[in-house]
C-alpha cells in the first residue's frame, strides 16, 4: 500500500483569478465624487456686484435712484398689562441722494415682510386704514411722507447725503414679525 505517490500526480489546476468587485466600485465612486464636487464648486452664480449679494440666498439689493441708502429699523416697547411687545416704530434713512441725478422727484416705497410670506405686513394704522406701503417723496428740499407716517430728524449738509427718520404714528407690526424691509423708487 502506497501512502503518497507524488511522481505521477496530475498537476494542480489553476483557477481563474477572482475579479475584485470592491475595487471596481471604489474606483467608480471616486470618479463620480470628483465629477460631482468639481461641478458643484465651479457652479458660482453671479447675481450682480456690490455689497448687496448674499451667497446662496438669491438676494440682490438694488436701488433705482441711489445705491447707498442705509435703513436702520428702531423699535418701541408698548407695556400692556395683557400683551407687552416691541413694535417697529421708526426707520432711519441715511445717505439719501436728493440731487437731480439721484432720488430728487422720486417716491420711495417702503414695505416690510415676514419670514415666508410674499404679502407686505401692515406697518401702521392711519385712522381705520392699514398702512402696508410707507411712501416718502424726495425733493430737493425736505422729504415728505404719506398718511400714517411722519418725517423727523432731517439732516444733511448737502443734497447728496440726506438723513431722516420715518416714524409710524400707530405702529402695527411687532419687531419679531418683520423679517426684511424693501425699498423701491418710483417716478
Amino acid at each position: 500500500m502506497e501512502i503518497l505517490k507524488f511522481e505521477n500526480a496530475p498537476a494542480p489546476r489553476k483557477s481563474a483569478p477572482k475579479k475584485s468587485n470592491l475595487k471596481s466600485l471604489a474606483g467608480l465612486a471616486t470618479v463620480a465624487a470628483v465629477a460631482v464636487l468639481g461641478s458643484t464648486l465651479a457652479a458660482n452664480i453671479s447675481l450682480g456686484s456690490g455689497a448687496g449679494i448674499e451667497f446662496g440666498q438669491g438676494v440682490q439689493v438694488t436701488a433705482a435712484c441711489d445705491d447707498t441708502i442705509t435703513l436702520s429699523p428702531k423699535v418701541t416697547f408698548v407695556n400692556s398689562a395683557t400683551n407687552p411687545q416691541f413694535f417697529l416704530s421708526t426707520i432711519s434713512f441715511s445717505g439719501v441722494d436728493s440731487s437731480a441725478s439721484g432720488c430728487a422727484g422720486k417716491t420711495l416705497v417702503l414695505n416690510g415682510y415676514g419670514n415666508s410670506s410674499a404679502t407686505p405686513l401692515q406697518l401702521a394704522t392711519s385712522g381705520v386704514t392699514a398702512v402696508t406701503n410707507a411712501t416718502i417723496g424726495i425733493t430737493s428740499g425736505n422729504p415728505t411722507s404719506a398718511a400714517g407716517t411722519t418725517i423727523s430728524g432731517i439732516g444733511g449738509t448737502n443734497s447728496t447725503s440726506h438723513s431722516f427718520d420715518l416714524g409710524f404714528a400707530i405702529p402695527s407690526s411687532t419687531s419679531g414679525a418683520v423679517y426684511k424691509l424693501t425699498l423701491q423708487s418710483q417716478n
